[in-house]
């Protein structure tokens, strides 16, 4: 039996740069496979991996968008394109390769709180081309957690309002309320699922099927100090074209169990099913997988060294999933099963792959 993703991990002391890592990252999930913008080919059962021929990132110092050939041994790759904003556009926060060659960003100011979607494509060479705003994309809140499905009509997300006053960048305002939209970019259209109470929502993905949409949520305990610890880990999943306002009225997929584990992600697979996910343990990094109404099943135990750092990329199986997966919460402030009431940046899908 295929499976749907495959972890690969690295260990790297404590101090070792971020950048660094991110930038091992992205080469080790390049060099296996794992798709963001197209199919990975398959032949006869097994897989012919493609390298990227662009890089995409949102120039957050720099250009609102770059494109630049991919790093090699003998540098950092070309600069292609170099995109400034349209008017009153806010800073790129998230980048999403969708299907068909297509790419959307999420852009957001917070004077007024105010985020726009775009959509775009590449040239052969890649130029960015067709840039415009998506119908119905414009909304008075942060957006994070793009996702769209495999036919590219619909794109869900979560929402938050702005916090007051913030020190530089937009920033989501505390406590945090899960909220996701689905909107039907033909016709502007929105509709939105909530849960009430201090909550996260992250891993938005949807099925194969298109119309499933599957997330994880967590709910936020209030405590003194920084970091809130986020119980009631449930990765759910709710057929889109059904009724229904809560989040938690979704099907559950998997529910975290009891003990002295931290999940620290849960993602839906393309069955609408079955998914995989990570919990952080004082000893070790667990690695799981989990299907709909059975027990959840240890797949990976990686042992924790003192002052070190496991990084762990799932990589694919050739099924593109068009979505911005960045952990439990998708403002990025969860980090290993505790909210971080201190907001650092978005941080997460700053940059696409165009194969």
């Amino acid at each position: 039996m295929r499976r749907e993703s495959e972890p690969v991990s690295w260990r790297f002391q404590r101090w070792a740069a971020p950048a660094a890592l991110a930038v091992l990252v992205a080469a080790a999930i390049a060099a296996v496979g794992a798709t963001v913008g197209g199919e990975t080919p398959q032949t006869a059962g097994r897989f012919v991996y493609q390298a990227p021929r662009f890089l995409l990132s949102a120039g957050r110092q720099g250009p609102w968008i770059e494109v630049r050939t991919p790093p090699t041994v003998n540098g950092p790759g070309r600069v292609v394109d170099m995109v400034r904003p349209p008017d009153s556009a806010g800073e790129v926060q998230e980048i999403l390769a969708g299907p068909g060659g297509s790419f959307v960003v999420a852009a957001s100011r917070s004077d007024p709180c105010e985020t726009r979607l775009f959509r775009f494509r590449l040239t052969g060479d890649g130029h960015v081309t067709g840039l415009a705003p998506i119908r119905g994309g414009t909304t008075p809140v942060l957006v994070a957690g793009l996702a769209m499905n495999r036919r590219g009509d619909r794109l869900a997300y979560t929402t938050a309002p702005c916090a007051p006053n913030p020190p530089q960048a937009p920033a989501p305002a505390n406590p945090p309320r899960a909220a996701l939209t689905v909107l039907d970019t033909a016709t502007g259209s929105r509709r939105t699922w909530s849960a009430a109470g201090p909550s996260v929502i992250g891993e938005i993905v949807w099925a194969r099927d298109g119309r499933t949409l599957g997330y994880t949520t967590g709910d936020v305990v209030p405590a003194a100090g920084r970091d809130a610890p986020i119980r009631n880990v449930t990765v759910r999943a709710t057929d889109t074209r059904e009724g229904g306002s809560g989040l938690r009225e979704g099907r559950v997929l998997f529910r975290a169990p009891d003990g002295p584990g931290a999940v620290s992600s849960a993602t839906m697979g393309p069955d609408g099913r079955s998914g995989y996910g990570t919990m952080r343990r004082p000893d070790a990094t667990v690695i799981f997988s989990f299907t709909e109404g059975k027990p959840m099943r240890v797949t990976s135990t990686i042992p924790q060294k003192p002052n070190t750092l496991t990084a762990i990329a799932f990589t694919t199986s050739g099924e593109p999933r068009y979505a911005c997966l960045n952990g439990l919460d998708a403002f990025g402030r969860a980090v290993d099963g505790a909210f971080q009431t201190a907001f650092a940046g978005f941080g997460h899908c700053g940059s696409a792959m165009a194969y």
